[in-house]
C-alpha cells in the first residue's frame, strides 16, 4: 500500500533515533533521526499488527536537520477497530519506543486511570480528603498539598471518567478491564523520584495494559542538591513512562537531572499543575504596594527532620520567629497542610489539643503552656481544609501568600495573589526557579517578616513570566498528545 502524505513538524531535541511521540485515531507523530551515514531510515507503519505503509523520510525532508518529527495521517477505520499502532525500522524490523500502544480516540469521551490518587473526586474534577471518623482524621497524617496537585491536574485534563489504577493487589480481571475499557494512564504529580518510592505491582500492570502513560509535574526529593540513585524497580517504572510518552514532565532542573543520571532522558521541565489550576493564561497577578497589604496567609511546615533540613532545631526557631513577625505586621492566618497537632486545634478536639501543646513544648515550638501569642494564633488564626475548593476561597481572600509550603503559595498565585516562598529543600527550590516564584532564606523572613522580603521587582518578574510558564505546560501536553483543557 502506498504511504500516506507526511507532514514534517518543527524539530525538537530527540533522545532516540526513532520513537512514537503521540498517536490518536487520526494521526501518529514519529520522531526520526538520520543514520550515521547521513541517510534516513525507512520506516514501516503497522496498524493492528498488519503492515500498512512504508515511510521514506528522505523523500520529504528538506534541509540539513539531523532529526525531524513526522505527522502521519491514518485511515478512517470502523469504530473500535484500531487497537494498536507500531513503527518499525523497515530494514531491521526493530520496533520504535511507543509502539503497540492503543491510540487516543479523537471522537469519544475518554476514560482515564490514575496512579496514586490523593483524596476522593466529586463533581468530576474536585478533590476532597476521604471521609472518615474524627479520630481517624486526627490520627492519620496526610499532606493536603497532594490533594491540591491532584485536583489541579484533573482541572487541566480532558476526560469523561476516572478511576484509580490498582497497583497493590490487581486481579487478572482488573488488568483485562483496564486494557479494554480505558484510554490513558497518568501519574499524579508529586515528589515520587527518590530512593524509597514503592511502586508495588505498577510495572507489571503497565506492561500488560498497552496504554499511553503520562507524568505531569513529578519531582525528585532530597534535602540537599545531591545525586539520587534510584533502585531498579523505580528505574523500570520511569522507563515505562518514558517509553509510553513523548516526555516525562518534571517540576524543575534537579528532577530532570536526577532522571537523566538514572538513564531516563526524554524529560521536560514544566513546573507544577497547581499554579495553572484556573486555566487562565491571561491571569493578572497582583503586585500591590506594601501599604495596601493587610491579609497575609502564612503556610506552615512545622514537621521537618534531617531528610529535609540539615538543622531541624534552627529550622523550627526560624519558622516560629517568622510566624510571630508576620503576625505582628499583618492580619495573618496560618494555614496547616496536614500536621496532626494542628488538626487537633482546627477540629477543636479538647484532649488532642492539650496533647498537641505538650508536643509543642517538648520540641521547643511553644515556650510553654502559657505561650499566649502562639495559643492565640492556634485558637483564632489557624486555617486548614479537607477539600481544595475551600482552600481556593481562602486563597482568593488574601493579599499575600508567604511561607514554607510550596502548595501554600502556588495555588494562591493561581488566583492572582502574590506569593513568596521560603525554600529549604530541593523540591521547593526547583519549583520556585522554574516558575519564577520569589524565594527567600529562612533567616530573612525570621528577622524581618514579610515586609523585609516583599520585593515588587521579583513579583513583577513572576507576573510577566506567568504567560510563558502557562504556554510551556500547554505545549508539553500538546506534544505528548495528552487530552487537556488549557
Amino acid at each position: 500500500m502506498n504511504a500516506p502524505v507526511l507532514s514534517p513538524v518543527p524539530t525538537v531535541s530527540l533522545d532516540t533515533a526513532t520513537r512514537i511521540l503521540r498517536a490518536n485515531t487520526g494521526e501518529v507523530v514519529v520522531s526520526v533521526s538520520r543514520r550515521p551515514d547521513g541517510g534516513w531510515p525507512a520506516l514501516k507503519l503497522i496498524l493492528d499488527g498488519q503492515d500498512y505503509a512504508t515511510i521514506q523520510p528522505g523523500a520529504i525532508v528538506t534541509g540539513e536537520a539531523d532529526a525531524v518529527e513526522l505527522a502521519i495521517p491514518l485511515p478512517r477505520l470502523p469504530e473500535g477497530r484500531l487497537r494498536s499502532i507500531a513503527v518499525a525500522d523497515a530494514t531491521t524490523g526493530t520496533l520504535a519506543p511507543g509502539s503497540n500502544l492503543r491510540p487516543i480516540p479523537t471522537e469519544t469521551k475518554l476514560r482515564a486511570l490514575v496512579i496514586y490518587p490523593a483524596g476522593e473526586v466529586y463533581d468530576h474534577d474536585k478533590v476532597r480528603w476521604y471521609r472518615a471518623p474524627m479520630e481517624k482524621l486526627l490520627s492519620d497524617y496526610f499532606n493536603i498539598g497532594d490533594m491540591i496537585v491532584y485536583d489541579s491536574t484533573l482541572k487541566l485534563l480532558d476526560y469523561a471518567h476516572l478511576e484509580p489504577m490498582k497497583i497493590m493487589s490487581p486481579t487478572d480481571a482488573d488488568i483485562a478491564r483496564y486494557a479494554s475499557e480505558f484510554d490513558f494512564v497518568f501519574v499524579r504529580g508529586s515528589n515520587f523520584i527518590h530512593e524509597s518510592m514503592e511502586w508495588f505491582r505498577a510495572v507489571e500492570v503497565l506492561e500488560k495494559v498497552k496504554l499511553p502513560v503520562y507524568a505531569i509535574g513529578v519531582g525528585a526529593q532530597a534535602s540537599q542538591n545531591r545525586r539520587i540513585e534510584l533502585p531498579e524497580a523505580s528505574k523500570r517504572f520511569w522507563s515505562i513512562v518514558a517509553e509510553r510518552s513523548a516526555a516525562i514532565g518534571v517540576r524543575g532542573a534537579f528532577s530532570a537531572e536526577t532522571l537523566r543520571q538514572n538513564g531516563i532522558r526524554n524529560v521536560e521541565v514544566v513546573g507544577c499543575p497547581s499554579i495553572f489550576r484556573t486555566r487562565n493564561r491571561d491571569l493578572q497577578i497582583r503586585v500591590p504596594d506594601q501599604r495596601d497589604i493587610r491579609k497575609v496567609a502564612f503556610s506552615l511546615r512545622r514537621e521537618a527532620d534531617k531528610s529535609y533540613t540539615a538543622d531541624p532545631e534552627a529550622y523550627l526557631r526560624n519558622q516560629k520567629a517568622a510566624l510571630l513577625k508576620v503576625d505582628d505586621q499583618s492580619e495573618m492566618v496560618m494555614s496547616s497542610h496536614g500536621e496532626q497537632e494542628e488538626k487537633a486545634f482546627f477540629l477543636r478536639d479538647a484532649a488532642a489539643k492539650e496533647n498537641a501543646v505538650s508536643e509543642f513544648v517538648r520540641t521547643g515550638w511553644w515556650s510553654g503552656a502559657d505561650d499566649a501569642a502562639m495559643r492565640r494564633i492556634y485558637e483564632k488564626q489557624l486555617f486548614s481544609f479537607f477539600d481544595v475548593e475551600h482552600y481556593d476561597a481562602f486563597a482568593r481572600s488574601q493579599d499575600l501568600a508567604v511561607g514554607y509550603r510550596v502548595h501554600g503559595v502556588l495555588p494562591a498565585v493561581a488566583h492572582g495573589v502574590p506569593g513568596v516562598l521560603v525554600a529549604y529543600d530541593t523540591r521547593s527550590q526547583e519549583l520556585a526557579e522554574t516558575l519564577k516564584i520569589p524565594v527567600v532564606p529562612e533567616a530573612a523572613l525570621a528577622e524581618g517578616g514579610w515586609r523585609a522580603v516583599y520585593q515588587e521587582a521579583a513579583l513583577n518578574g513572576l507576573a510577566k513570566s506567568y504567560g510563558g510558564s502557562y504556554d510551556r505546560m500547554r505545549n508539553f501536553l500538546d506534544r505528548n498528545g495528552i487530552p487537556h483543557r488549557m
